[in-house]
């Protein structure tokens, strides 16, 4: 059993490792940041985009109010 939790705590490191190297590769072989204005993404119109903050938060209120599945 130790062994076990050994190898999947080297394993754990191994893979922090890796990860931590892949993000600083990344952020140094990144491009410069050009001197153009950013374009805009979002193209929801406000009320949808509203709307659907209202629907999410009365979600969420129901669920952990209890109103809203298992009881």
């Amino acid at each position: 059993m130790a062994r076990l939790i050994l190898f999947l705590m080297l394993f754990g490191a191994l893979a922090f490792a890796f990860a931590a190297a892949a993000t600083a590769w990344r952020a140094l072989t990144a491009p410069a940041p050009s001197s153009a204005p950013a374009i805009r993404e979002d193209g929801m119109p406000p009320a949808i985009r509203n709307t659907a903050y209202v629907l999410l938060f009365l979600l969420l209120a129901g669920l952990t109010s209890g109103w809203l599945g298992p009881a």
